[in-house]
């Protein structure tokens, strides 16, 4: 992809041999979080219009918010998990190692309940708030696991595949073809 080739040339002036440098990784977490965060802050913005309430930054650092009690708890646990669906894409771009990809998924969820505790200044006690976090770092391991493994996959088993078939070089007969043939009459009359 051509942003996942990007940001390495803004990061160091080329591209880097070794994936797992440390500093490389501190970068990848810290533009992985800011999307994790800048999409929270679009979707939450955009469903705040939609729905006439006033937008509150409070929205996405209060745990005490999330709750079953009142449509904005359920509205705010359901934008949470739409925003891990969406993070599977932002891991899957910055990230893009299927073996990295669950420690990346984990770590947006540690430092998501250190940015929490830190802003309300006491440890989340919610239930319903421990359950999202657990539902969405579940959602966000699974499906980046298995998005990144395609992608890694998809470009070494069927990179050519796809370019034959759109230059029109799939051989479709030749020595390889299967022909049907005449069932013997006792065979095809069978009643």
């Amino acid at each position: 992809m051509i942003f996942s080739n990007g940001y390495q040339r803004i990061f160091n002036g080329s591209h880097s041999t070794d994936i797992n440098s440390p500093s490389k990784l501190l970068f990848q977490i810290i533009i992985l979080q800011c999307f994790y965060y800048l999409s929270a802050l679009v979707i939450f913005y955009l469903i705040a219009s939609l729905n006439g309430y006033d937008f509150q930054i409070d929205w996405i650092f209060l745990w005490e918010l999330v709750s079953l009690d009142n449509a904005m708890g359920l509205t705010l646990f359901s934008m949470w998990l739409f925003d891990s669906l969406l993070c599977v894409l932002f891991v899957t771009i910055i990230v893009g190692r299927s073996k990295l990809a669950w420690d990346f998924a984990i770590t947006v969820h540690i430092i998501n309940l250190l940015v929490v505790w830190l802003y309300t200044g006491h440890f989340p006690l919610s239930i319903l708030w421990w359950c999202l976090q657990i539902l969405s770092g579940v959602l966000l391991v699974t499906l980046s696991t298995y998005l990144t493994r395609w992608k890694e996959l998809r470009t070494t088993f069927f990179e050519n595949m796809l370019d034959q078939q759109e230059l029109g070089q799939v051989n479709h007969g030749g020595s390889n073809s299967i022909e049907m043939a005449e069932l013997p009459k006792e065979l095809s009359l069978r009643e």
